[in-house]
């Protein structure tokens, strides 16, 4: 009987090692092919879920314009009309106020209760609704509509009430690579002089904010602190979340009725949170009228 060489079992098994490494490759890339388009479909499914759910706002009519256009996260000229005679520090014309869009709440609270309020940033062109829950994972995932995706929705912070009238709201959303959510939230810094407004949409009321911080922040940062009152040490810590700021927003003037809105997403270093801070400087709240 023939005697197989060394050599040639050598051979076969570098042959067989070979072949398993490319098969191996091939798998490890069709993973991520697959993992890649799973991705980019989650992506898709939860930008599509918003886009129907921006049918539900509607651009403010302009003196100049015919209104009535779903905004689709477009930005409102009637903003810096609007903002005219407002002042950080003083009590604002709010007969002159008017917010850049509507919100049809009670189509948006059928498909989901959680609905406390619509965000909307004209420099970035943000539109998006806000939920609330009884913890911060809830939503962390989920879209507006309860969907699972990784995309989740913009919600407020659990143990912040749901009228926007804690001493400091904080708001969070994942910083998407599609730009969705909080995507762009950082591009504030260069956008900031276009638009400096943030506009907290409420089924009692339309609250405006004026940005006056940027900034990369710790997540053990005290950027989140919550406030069961206030006095002088939160007229303190507003003072601090100026000075802390990475860009010069001016002069503001902060008193212990103040109110903050705190909007946070995540970054590269997990241990890190870009965030955005703002003060209201005006607000047309039904239930106090």
């Amino acid at each position: 009987m023939a005697q197989i060489q060394p050599d040639k079992k050598k051979k076969k098994i570098s042959d067989k090692v070979l072949i398993f490494g490319i098969v191996l490759c091939l798998a490890v890339m069709a993973f991520s092919l697959y993992q890649i388009i799973k991705t980019a479909m989650a992506y898709r499914e939860g930008e599509e879920e918003y886009n129907q759910l921006r049918q539900y706002t509607t651009a403010q009519q302009d003196s100049g314009g015919d209104g009535g256009e779903s905004v689709s996260g477009s930005s409102a000229s009637t903003v810096a009309k609007s903002l005219s005679a407002v002042s950080v520090s003083g009590d604002p014309e709010e007969e002159t106020l008017k917010a850049p869009i509507s919100v049809d709440w009670n189509s948006l609270k059928s498909i989901n209760q959680d609905i406390v309020g619509w965000i909307y940033i004209g420099a970035l062109k943000l539109s998006y609704p806000v939920t609330h829950y009884t913890d911060n994972d809830f939503y962390l995932h989920r879209t507006f509509e309860k969907n699972d995706n990784f995309a989740g929705s913009i919600f407020e912070e659990y143990q912040n009430s749901t009228d926007f009238n804690d001493p400091n709201t904080i708001i969070y959303g994942h910083n998407m690579k599609n730009g969705s959510m909080f995507g762009t939230l950082s591009h504030l810094e260069e956008k900031y002089a276009e638009d400096p407004y943030i506009w907290m949409l409420t089924p009692n009321g339309n609250y405006c904010y004026r940005i006056f911080s940027m900034k990369n922040a710790a997540i053990s940062d005290e950027t989140y602190t919550l406030f069961m009152g206030t006095d002088d040490t939160f007229t303190d810590w507003c003072n601090k979340m100026k000075s802390s700021s990475d860009i010069d927003t001016g002069e503001f003037s902060f008193t212990t009725e103040s109110k903050i809105l705190t909007l946070s997403t995540c970054t590269t270093d997990s241990g890190h949170r870009f965030v955005v801070q703002a003060q209201r400087i005006a607000d047309t709240d039904r239930s106090r009228s």
